[in-house]
């Protein structure tokens, strides 16, 4: 029976990890660097496709390690993180202590019913999200692709794990997604993906 496997990358920390960071495009610190290294070095790889967020913090690692290891590149917005509008780039501390505080925590508790102010409504996210989640599975198979890595970030990660889990939505933020997190996905032909694991190691 055919099998594949994606496995989600979370990309590492960034230059201010302490700001809400959506489209924002923040680049990796040095430490998260060095975390998306690890996930590698002195380990033998199996990836034969990298599919990534455009966005820096992912793209930046991407590029690295397709460019190191000979690896097919692609580049898809679609997994890009949630745009959280006026939100995006600020500073949480800030944001916490502002008027827009509670909106704030009612949007992590309920995302489909609460919109950052002039920014991306989490179900209008969540269906590009999941289109594009489709799409990869089908052409993995399509292309006989036995074990993809896709590098994109925290909102992306916990919507794909909670649509494969049957999860509500007002439970996305009880899935933990630390920077430089993996966790892999399998496939069997003609049946639903499996979580493997979550926060594990290669």
């Amino acid at each position: 029976m055919k099998k594949i496997t994606i496995d989600l990358l979370r990309h590492g920390d960034v230059a201010d990890g302490k700001k809400l960071l959506g489209i924002t495009d923040e680049p990796l610190s040095k430490l998260g660097l060095q975390q998306m290294q690890a996930i590698h070095v002195n380990k033998p790889l199996r990836w034969q496709k990298i599919v990534s967020s455009p966005l820096q913090r992912c793209h930046s690692f991407s590029k690295e390690l397709s460019a190191i290891f000979s690896i097919d590149l692609t580049l898809d917005k679609r997994f890009q993180e949630i745009s959280f509008g006026q939100w995006d780039g600020q500073l949480l501390a800030d944001l916490y202590a502002s008027e827009d505080s509670e909106q704030l925590i009612r949007f992590m508790q309920s995302p489909d019913t609460v919109t950052p102010p002039n920014g991306e409504a989490y179900n209008a996210f969540q269906s590009r999200v999941l289109t594009a989640w489709e799409e990869l599975l089908q052409s993995l198979h399509e292309e006989e692709i036995e074990h993809c890595l896709l590098v994109t970030h925290a909102g992306v990660i916990r919507t794909i794990i909670a649509n494969i889990l049957g999860m509500p939505n007002t439970k996305l933020f009880n899935i933990e997604v630390p920077y430089a997190c993996l966790s892999r996905i399998k496939q069997y032909e003609h049946y639903p993906p499996i979580l493997s694991f979550h926060g594990g190691q290669l």
